[in-house]
């Protein structure tokens, strides 16, 4: 069992947990800068860093190959899957989701990025505008 969780200081992502007899599999994916990191028993076995759909991390740990996989499932609601494995069999998947499957919520959201947006880029062109002439 990990003594300390060493997840707790990270904010803004995903993390999954596994348990592999006496050791536990920590894995964390941040939402914006897309490092990923694996840990066993607090120590740090994996690190990368992935902008992608899928990424994979293999590493060793006492004698043991492991590999983790994530995939991004879904953009829109921010759906990730983790797969662990042990020895190339897969142990568990476990799926999180940064918004809600509700889609009324996520068109919230999109609209009201949207919305944002626009209203940003109409307050740039605003301001260049009188710099460029026309």
């Amino acid at each position: 069992m990990m003594k300390n969780d060493v997840l707790n200081s990270h904010k803004l992502g995903y993390k999954f947990y596994f348990q592999d007899g006496d050791n536990q599999i920590a894995c964390f994916g941040h939402i914006m800068s897309g490092k990923e990191q694996i840990y066993v028993n607090d120590e740090l076995v994996s690190e990368k860093r992935s902008f992608g759909f899928k990424s994979h991390h293999d590493f060793n740990y006492q004698d043991t190959a492991y590999a983790v996989d994530f995939e991004m499932q879904n953009i829109l609601t921010g759906k990730l899957e983790c797969s662990f494995y042990k020895a190339g069999k897969l142990v568990k998947q476990s799926t999180q989701t940064a918004l809600t499957d509700n889609p009324k919520q996520v068109a919230m959201v999109t609209l009201g990025c949207f919305i944002g947006g626009a209203i940003f880029g109409y307050a740039v062109v605003t301001f260049i505008e009188p710099f460029l002439g026309k």
